[in-house]
């Protein structure tokens, strides 16, 4: 089974655990039988079915409505995203998002910063195929060469350091920076000075949900392409 029918149906599985087929139906515009035939692996899409599947299951709406269901929004300054980055499924709901943004760029390397990035990343690296490479906020024991950006963090107000091992990347690189929440944008612009520092090329920023547009103005130039799937105003 080919990439794309095989994440049609990985998608139309994942959303029945959530959705009825009712639901279904009418985001598909295919019948319960036909659903649940995808569903049950006895028959599978031609490629252009699962095309239209894919871009059926995850429009816009149907992926605001998942973050919508299952974050808690605390006064307008702080989001629970538990159930969504533990969430093993949605990660790769998530995952198959960013491919169908991304691919075009070609990503060898998704980076991302500790720690509640980590799960994406994993899940964007896997369909990607590409290395995984996460930033710390402590250089690990026993490396000894390393790249390093500071900057002003602002909860609280204080210097952050970030490293990666001087290894990890090289100059051929095209990186994808993925994380789970996008807030003031600091950590990101950090990571992308990061990653130029080891030569290679940030392409993009991947993010499931960012709060505002403020962030754009730390970003906006950083990188060609921003993908945020949820935006709490």
């Amino acid at each position: 089974m080919n990439d794309v029918r095989r994440h049609a149906v990985d998608a139309l599985r994942i959303l029945r655990k959530v959705l009825k087929y009712k639901e279904l139906e009418k985001i598909t515009g295919l019948s319960t039988p036909a659903l649940w035939r995808y569903v049950n692996m006895r028959i599978l899409p031609t490629r252009e079915r699962a095309k239209e599947l894919l871009d059926r299951l995850l429009s816009e709406d149907v992926i605001k409505r998942i973050i919508r269901d299952n974050i808690e929004v605390i006064d307008n300054s702080v989001v629970n995203t538990s159930n969504l980055i533990y969430n093993v499924d949605f990660l790769k709901i998530f995952a198959l998002v960013a491919y169908r943004v991304f691919r075009d760029l070609e990503p060898t390397a998704i980076a991302t910063v500790e720690v509640d990035g980590i799960p994406l990343a994993v899940a964007v690296s896997e369909i990607f195929d590409a290395k995984l490479v996460v930033a710390k906020r402590r250089l690990d024991v026993g490396v000894s060469n390393y790249y390093e950006v500071s900057y002003m963090s602002m909860d609280p107000p204080s210097i952050t350091s970030l490293y990666i091992p001087s290894n990890v990347l090289n100059r051929d690189d095209r990186v994808l920076i993925v994380d789970d929440l996008l807030r003031s944008g600091r950590t990101s612009q950090a990571l992308i000075r990061l990653i130029r520092r080891s030569k290679s090329t940030p392409v993009g920023l991947y993010t499931i949900i960012a709060f505002g547009n403020r962030w754009y103005n730390v970003l906006g130039s950083e990188v060609s392409r921003i993908y945020v799937n949820y935006t709490v105003e």
